[in-house]
């Protein structure tokens, strides 16, 4: 059965409208047009499911006494501690800080005049969902007292967000964490560890939240395109294209975005302001690609995209031509080898996902796949099969090598998901 193929963002009557405003050069409007078709798109069922599925996933390598999660959704977080604190007297008449509360912050509790109401309550509502399936494991948004718990302690704090773009508003509040005696104890102790689930992200923000000093792991199911990324070959049109058209400023934000991401990504329900300032700002006589909620003309563009079209589209936009004779794995697989530059090491999936528009385990699975089937080496690098795959796969004329299948296949450890060590029997009694 043939698969609905959705239309390019750029045709829609809104992105009409938005494109007819680059009328300096037809090459403006050219390069502008390739720059809407290059952004991840995705609506309200793909984040919660991204949110989603990473969590159970995550879940399930739980194990031990140490084995439940709290979960945070991202928000606006002005204050400077994250859990409220008391002063305590201890045995030897010494006193400290305690963080106290069997409830921690809200998970939805806008400022005055921010934007981001709808967005977090999606998370919120994905968040709820999985702890209502797996109150075992989940926990939601629970006080320090919860955290300690006698029976069953939490053993990982995880924020969840849809987007982590210049990646400073999960930076603010893993800040406010830092900022309680208690959880810079509980870290030093090796009682807690800390993650980051998005939907979505740009490579350059997950790597500033990474370097925070709570040192959390980053999780995001796809990755969006920047203007800060490499390999499109229209990028420094897209560059000129900034310089040239729209707002001074967005939302709180350079042209380039806040933070200057530069992200080219889309929500269903918002265009967040890491996009360029000329995607979602109107000011003066220019109009922004939508405001709030997409109209409902673009609504059908963010529908789901399948594989086999994320990979189309990706290898027009690196200029990889792949034979019209592949199937759509060998597709995937030779795209994903044409550009992995030299060899694979652990954290380039997120440069292979932001380039092809790929969610992050469909590239790992890839990966996987290509290492079983003799086309890796177990140090990342291509192998003579691996170079005969691509080179087949680009010519008009496939000739399939023979690829030798292993009777038993190895698995490097950087291929596989990240386990959870805890530290060893320490006093079970909290800071």
């Amino acid at each position: 059965m043939a698969s609905f193929k959705l239309a390019p963002l750029s045709t829609y009557p809104t992105s009409q409208a938005w494109l007819a405003q680059f009328d300096q050069s037809e090459a403006d409007r050219t390069a502008a047009e390739a720059m809407l078709d290059t952004m991840l798109l995705l609506n309200e069922e793909q984040v919660s499911a991204a949110i989603r599925s990473q969590l159970y996933r995550f879940a399930d390598g739980r194990r031990g006494r140490h084995r439940r999660v709290a979960l945070y959704a991202e928000r606006e977080f002005p204050q400077k501690e994250f859990f409220q604190s008391e002063t305590i007297i201890d045995p030897r008449g010494r006193a400290h800080r305690r963080a106290v509360g069997r409830v921690g912050p809200p998970a939805v509790k806008p400022v005055r005049g921010g934007m981001r109401v709808g967005s977090e309550g999606l998370v919120a509502l994905a968040v709820s969902t999985v702890v209502e399936t797996q109150p075992e494991i989940f926990l939601n948004h629970p006080g320090p007292d919860r955290i300690r718990g006698k029976t069953a302690p939490v053993g990982a704090i995880v924020i969840v967000t849809d987007f982590i773009g210049s990646g400073q508003r999960v930076r603010d509040i893993l800040d406010a964490m830092w900022a309680v005696p208690t959880v810079k104890a509980w870290r030093s102790r090796r009682l807690v560890t800390f993650h980051v689930v998005a939907a979505a992200g740009t490579a350059a923000g997950m790597t500033r939240v990474r370097r925070h000093r709570l040192q959390p792991n980053v999780m995001a199911e796809h990755i969006a395109p920047s203007l800060g990324g490499t390999g499109w070959r229209q990028e420094w049109d897209w560059h000129d294209l900034v310089s040239k058209y729209g707002p001074e400023s967005g939302r709180g934000a350079s042209r380039w975005g806040f933070g200057n991401s530069g992200a080219l990504i889309a929500f269903s329900y918002r265009l967040p302001n890491n996009t360029p300032a000329l995607l979602h700002k109107s000011e003066g006589g220019w109009r922004a690609l939508y405001i709030g909620a997409a109209p409902n003309d673009l609504r059908p563009a963010f529908g789901l995209r399948s594989d086999e079209e994320a990979v189309a589209a990706a290898a027009s936009a690196t200029g990889v031509a792949l034979s019209p004779a592949l199937s759509p794995a060998d597709a995937t697989t030779v795209l994903l080898l044409s550009i992995l530059r030299g060899r694979w090491r652990p954290g380039k999936e997120v440069a292979l996902a932001e380039r092809t528009g790929l969610p992050v385990p469909t590239v790992m699975e890839v990966l996987r796949r290509a290492l079983r089937n003799g086309l890796l080496r177990g140090d990342g690098r291509l192998t003579d099969a691996g170079y005969a795959m691509v080179e087949a796969g680009r010519r008009s004329e496939r000739e399939r090598p023979t690829i030798p299948t292993a009777a038993e296949p190895y698995y490097p450890m950087q291929l596989r998901a990240p386990r959870l060590l805890f530290s060893a029997r320490r006093s079970s009694e909290r800071p």
